[in-house]
Parts: C-alpha cells; sequence; structure tokens
C-alpha cells in the first residue's frame, strides 16, 4: 500500500496532560500509522508534553476577530466565535498542506469546524464521530435549546459535507444516520485503538475497585458511590478509589449536586472507604489499574470510550453498564460483567460477585485484554482506517 500524508486534529498534543478522548485516540492511531509506514501530521492547540520524534506538528493560532465579526457577536450570532475557531483550524490546515503536503484531514465533528475546511474543496475532510451533539446532549446539554439546535445543525452541515464518516462504534453511527441525510457520504465502523500494556500481572486476589471518571451525569459517578453504598454494607471490607474531576451532577429538576454532597450521604464507615483522588495524569492512572483488580465503568453513555480501553488493557476485572460503544465490545461474563446504566444494585451485584470470586477477576481480565490485543491494536486500526480513506478519496 502506498504510504499517506495524513492530517490529524487533536486539542492536545502528545495528550499527556489533556483529559480527552480525541487527545487518545490521535495518539495510538499516530503510532499505528508509523508503525503501518504511513505519515501522520499533527494539527493542535497545545503541547502538553514532550514530543515524539518524526512526527510534525502545525499549531493552531487563535486567530484575530475582524470588526465584523464583533459586530456580528455582539448583535447576537452566537455561531461567530464558533467561526472564527474554524478559520484558526482551517489556516492551520493550509500550512499543513504546504509546509507537510498531507493529502486528508482527519477530524472531530464538534461543533461543525471540519465544515467551513471541507466548502473550501483543497483538502478532502473525513470526519471522525466521537461524540455528536444529537447524542451527547441528552446527558451533557444544559445550555438553551437555541444553543443546543444551534450546535446539532452545525454537526450536521459538517457530517453531510464530509468526503467520508468514521465511527468507533456501529451504536453512534446507527444514531447519525437515522438524523442525519448522509446516505450520499462513505462511512464506517473502525474502533478506536489502544497498545496493550505489558506490566506483570496483578494479584487477583487483591480485589480494590477503581473508578476514572468525572462525578457527573455523563459517566455515572453518583450511580457508583450509590452501588458502592449497597456493596459496603455487604462486605465492609471492599475499598473503592474514585479517580476524575468531579463538576457535579445535575438533577432533572437543574439542581447540581457536587461529590461533597454525595460523600457526605453516605455512611461514615462507608465514606472513610472511599478514596477521592482527583484528576489524575495518564501515568497516575495507569500506576492506579495496576494496583486494582476491578474496574467499574458507570457511563450513562459511551461512543467507545478509553477508560474502557485501559481497564482493558491493564487486564482488570471489568463492571460496565451495558450502553453504546460497551455494550458492543463485551460480551457478559466473557469478557466483562454487564449491568443496566441506572441499577446501582445490579452494578453492587456484579461487584459483590467478583469480590467473592478471584478466579472470576483472573478470568475476565486475561479475556478483555486478550480481546483488545486481536481486535484494538494501533497498527490494526491504522492499517483498517488507510485502507478505508484509499477507497473513499
Amino acid at each position: 500500500m502506498t504510504p499517506m500524508r495524513i492530517g490529524l486534529m487533536t486539542p492536545g498534543w502528545p495528550g499527556e496532560n489533556t483529559p480527552n478522548g480525541i487527545a487518545t485516540a490521535v495518539f495510538h492511531l499516530t503510532n499505528g500509522l508509523v508503525e503501518a509506514g504511513h505519515q501522520p501530521v499533527i494539527l493542535t492547540s497545545e503541547i502538553d508534553g514532550p514530543l515524539p520524534e518524526g512526527i510534525p506538528v502545525v499549531t493552531i493560532k487563535q486567530r484575530d476577530w475582524s470588526l465584523r465579526q464583533k459586530i456580528a457577536h455582539k448583535l447576537g450570532q452566537a455561531d461567530m466565535q464558533q467561526n472564527v475557531v474554524a478559520e484558526s483550524i482551517a489556516a492551520a490546515v493550509e500550512e499543513a498542506r504546504e509546509e507537510h503536503q498531507i493529502e486528508v484531514l482527519i477530524i472531530e465533528e464538534t461543533q461543525g469546524w471540519s465544515d467551513v475546511i471541507a466548502r473550501r474543496g483543497e483538502i478532502p475532510v473525513v470526519v471522525f464521530l466521537h461524540g455528536p451533539w444529537l447524542l451527547h446532549k441528552l446527558i451533557q446539554g444544559h445550555g438553551s435549546a437555541r444553543d443546543d439546535a444551534k450546535r446539532e445543525q452545525r454537526e450536521e452541515s459538517a457530517m453531510k459535507s464530509a468526503r467520508a464518516l468514521i465511527s468507533p462504534s456501529q451504536n453512534v453511527l446507527d444514531a447519525v444516520e437515522a438524523a442525519v441525510d448522509v446516505a450520499h457520504v462513505p462511512r464506517i465502523v473502525i474502533p478506536n485503538s489502544f497498545a496493550p500494556t505489558h506490566e506483570a500481572q496483578r494479584d487477583a486476589k487483591s480485589g480494590p475497585i477503581l473508578f476514572v471518571g468525572r462525578f457527573d451525569s455523563h459517566k455515572g459517578g453518583d450511580n457508583v458511590l450509590e452501588a458502592f453504598r449497597l456493596l459496603h454494607a455487604r462486605r465492609p471490607d471492599a475499598r473503592l478509589a474514585f479517580a476524575g474531576p468531579h463538576p457535579g451532577v445535575r438533577r432533572p429538576d437543574g439542581r447540581m449536586i457536587m461529590i461533597e454532597e454525595a460523600l457526605a450521604a453516605l455512611p461514615e464507615e462507608t465514606r472513610a472507604a472511599v478514596s477521592v483522588l482527583g484528576r489524575q495524569s495518564s501515568q497516575q492512572v495507569a500506576a492506579l489499574r495496576q494496583a486494582h483488580s476491578i474496574a467499574v465503568i458507570a457511563s450513562r453513555y459511551e461512543n467507545l470510550n478509553y477508560t474502557m480501553l485501559e481497564a482493558m488493557a491493564a487486564g482488570q476485572a471489568i463492571v460496565s453498564t451495558r450502553v453504546g460503544g460497551p455494550a458492543e465490545v463485551f460480551e457478559d461474563d466473557v469478557t466483562a460483567l454487564l449491568v443496566p446504566p441506572e441499577d446501582p444494585e445490579a452494578m453492587a451485584v456484579a461487584l459483590e460477585r467478583l469480590l467473592n470470586d478471584p478466579t472470576s477477576i483472573a478470568r475476565l481480565g486475561a479475556a478483555a485484554r486478550a480481546h483488545l490485543t486481536a481486535n484494538f491494536h494501533p497498527k490494526i486500526i491504522a492499517q483498517r482506517t488507510v485502507a478505508f480513506l484509499t477507497e473513499s478519496l
């Protein structure tokens, strides 16, 4: 296969201190492309760690607002700020074309930025369906209905003008096809990639539980604490580490529940068994995974999340909600234990089952790691991506 020069946009490079799924996805895909003999070129607005050798980087520089744009923004044209961002990205794409001869740009659908680049027609644009707002607004959308509709409209335009679409999960692609007319756009499901870790296997008998994610409505941190309350009443020796930021869970009535309030509602002995670690670096998370044999994923919705892939790579036994990408990847009681997304009791039962049976911890962890190695290795995903690009461009 002829080597390709592929532009990849990411919010942070190499993604060491950017807790964002796109940053992680681009990092691993980049490694896979290099291993497969292709040349990735990174477009980013933030350098957050030591730069890998041999991978060109183009910085997305924030453009100054023109007088017309400033006036339009003051007059209430909410799209203007996103237009300025899109123009900044377009300028970086032009630089990448001139200096590094990229043949195609892969960019997320976020805010419809890619539409500006695609309509210029200077380079094929492939949109990566990381988290379309038509899905995520149901959990994350706390603005006005008008703002939600504007964002949806921008992202739909970006999908329609793309040369091709790549979705990490069938669930997301099905939702997009049901809501947006993309019948004319080549599209495919190619999962995110992740390289398995090589650390020695842990002692499965230890059985400590790790949750990596935000305390918010999306990641389901509130359900994790409730499940642990139920579990701890039956297994007082259980311990939970809660790693991640905690912006708060918004209730249906609009009230925000902060993690301090949720912890205060727990029995004192249960609260003492929870370690709240806050935001962790990728290296710290990797170390936590080696120290905790059980991982819990409580998301109310996911595309194909790196919390899942990281846990699989580390050989953790996983209890996951049966939603989105995880429901497609995992086979219940083979590679994970699956539970409904709003059922803390079922989650507690699954966690208790693992604590009571260390052989299941070892079995599920080994099966998840083997499944990741066979299906999600960066070189495998890079080869599939390039094959699709070759057919579609």
